[in-house]
């Protein structure tokens, strides 16, 4: 069967129509056509698998990686330049379906200056392989592994220490996951930053050897050995309910925009660490001087640490309980005494804010499902007088700013390109309250 592409949809899979029905393809550009074989048939859409590429566009680059589908770049098929003018108009698309904000809101998309090579830490799946324990990565949407012996999205750093760690997990002749026995190793999670790195083990009820610890401490720039025991069959979780320090130091120091933060294993913190310190940095040159700013969804505490300088009142609230202890630590690291950081939802934070003083800036980074209802409420009831949004999804933060138009209006929409070759682009929204003196 052949198809047309016609455009590319948010998952930067390629569509084309069939008797006006959609027809989603991966590995498909605008203007290609293509021999495809259907493989899901629905009332309203199909998919299918790509067999033969009979045009091409000019936009098309070749990619001798064959782990790019699997690694979630399905991009990399796509001039660097087409990918930033894709995810413009995928955000430009989205604030107008869902808010009705026009385009000349949105500036053009900040690049990222490292394309390949720029993903900081690594959350893998364990199989053997050839019995050799391995990592890799699923296909997406399906069940099937593919071991990955060398990662081009990884910095060179993290491939080094991921390699090594390897090397010692089959020296030591440990085996991966068996869901009957609920032992072996699930998941490998490295993180590596700046010549320093840290290494979890996600596992089943499995005793981790003193040697192999011992090894992996000795690679250089290791701060810290964990493991974390997770024997649900069916979390999509990768870490289990509690985490253990084998070895090393509880945290590893990382700085960020002039301040150093200190990360545990589980704590979030963004791939592309040179871009997202440009996008924090973008955000926090948006506030203006303040009496209090709150940041809402602060994980451990980065942008308001970095922001301290412009408030004399900073709170920062997060409903993760050790994110808040890191950001309470990082804080004290980093003699920064009037930032205070609060545990509880964002909301309900953000009402306690209120009530002790007149929150001039909100500054918010909620997750890709964006500001709940509650949230939305409750900023419309405080009503700030500015409000800084960093959006990871192009959709929820058209629906948020839906929510918030009776009473805001944006000022601009900053895209930055944190994830090249993914479909994913990032963003910060400068909001200002409607009418205000």
């Amino acid at each position: 069967m052949k198809i047309t592409c016609k455009k590319i949809g948010i998952n930067g899979e390629g569509i084309g129509y069939i008797d006006r029905k959609p027809v989603f393809c991966d590995g498909l550009l605008p203007g290609e056509s293509a021999e495809v074989e259907i493989t899901e048939q629905k009332n309203t859409y199909a998919r299918a698998k790509l067999n033969k590429i009979t045009w091409f566009s000019k936009d098309r680059v070749k990619t001798v990686y064959p782990y790019y589908i699997e690694e979630g770049c399905p991009l990399m098929i796509m001039k660097y330049e087409k990918q930033l003018e894709y995810k413009k108009q995928l955000l430009c698309e989205a604030i107008y379906k869902y808010a009705g904000v026009r385009s000349h809101f949105v500036r053009d998309i900040r690049p990222s200056e490292a394309t390949i090579g720029y993903r900081s830490a690594c959350k893998l799946p364990v199989q053997e392989s050839h019995k050799l324990v391995t990592t890799g990565m699923y296909v997406p949407g399906t069940n099937h592994y593919h071991p990955i012996d060398s990662s081009i999205i990884h910095s060179d750093e993290l491939e080094a220490v991921r390699k090594q760690v390897l090397v010692y997990i089959n020296n030591a002749h440990l085996r991966d996951y068996d869901p009957k026995l609920q032992k072996g190793i699930r998941y490998l999670v490295i993180r590596a930053i700046d010549g320093k790195s840290q290494c979890t083990f996600v596992t089943g009820k499995t005793k981790i050897p003193e040697r192999l610890i011992n090894d992996i401490m000795s690679i250089p720039g290791m701060t810290g050995v964990f493991q974390s025991i997770n024997t649900d069959p069916k979390t999509p979780e990768i870490f289990g309910s509690s985490l253990q320090k084998l070895a090393g130091d509880d945290t590893m120091p990382v700085t960020m925009g002039g301040v150093t933060i200190s990360l545990s294993p589980e704590s979030f913190f963004q791939l592309n660490v040179p871009q997202a310190e440009k996008m924090y940095e973008t955000a926090v040159s948006k506030i203006d001087p303040c009496g209090t700013l709150v940041e809402a969804y602060c994980g451990v505490g980065v942008m308001s640490l970095m922001a301290a300088s412009k408030a004399q009142h900073v709170i920062g609230i997060e409903s993760v309980p050790k994110a808040i202890r890191n950001a309470k630590a990082n804080a004290e690291a980093n003699h920064i005494d009037h930032c205070e950081f609060w545990c509880m939802d964002a909301a309900e934070g953000l009402y306690k804010a209120a009530a002790k003083s007149s929150v001039d800036t909100l500054l918010v980074d909620p997750p890709r499902s964006g500001m709940d209802a509650k949230m939305i409420e409750a900023i419309l009831k405080v009503k700030p007088k500015k409000i800084i949004y960093i959006s990871c999804s192009p959709s929820t933060l058209g629906k948020n700013l839906n929510d918030l138009k009776h009473q805001y209006h944006p000022v601009t929409i900053l895209p930055f390109d944190l994830f090249p070759h993914t479909p994913h682009v990032e963003s910060i929204t400068v909001l200002e309250r409607d009418n205000y003196n």
